[in-house]
């Protein structure tokens, strides 16, 4: 099994994602609330969520079927997402966001992995001068 070469940017990278749903849903939203209580308020069900799902599916720790281990995070930080939300906060379980939340982070968390491959097939590939 050959090691994938953003392995150990890989939770910062995608903790980097998770900030920026929380930023643009903000905006997006028109929200007036300021603050670091706010965004923490908002982010650590999904930041839990995150977690909890790439322990379940070992996203960080086995290289192999990663593409799979990573919807399964996603799907599992979604719905942990929702019940928390649901149980902690004024915001109802299941809702369009939830589904929002899904695609933002397979398109995001899966483009910068894209990237990162491409750059490094492009690296191997490049003829020596």
């Amino acid at each position: 099994m050959t090691p994938l070469p953003f392995r150990r940017v890989a939770p910062a990278l995608d903790a980097v994602c998770l900030v920026v749903f929380v930023a643009i849903g903000r905006e997006q939203h028109d929200l007036d609330s300021t603050g670091v209580s706010w965004f923490l308020t908002v982010l650590w069900p999904l930041a839990v969520g995150w977690i909890v799902g790439a322990l379940v599916t070992r996203a960080y720790t086995r290289a192999d079927w990663w593409w799979l281990r990573l919807v399964g995070t996603v799907a599992i930080a979604a719905l942990l997402d929702a019940l928390l939300r649901g149980t902690f906060t004024d915001r109802g379980y299941l809702s369009v966001f939830t589904i929002v939340l899904f695609l933002f982070n397979c398109l995001t968390t899966f483009a910068w992995r894209a990237v990162w491959l491409g750059a490094a097939r492009v690296r191997r590939t490049a003829p020596v001068r």
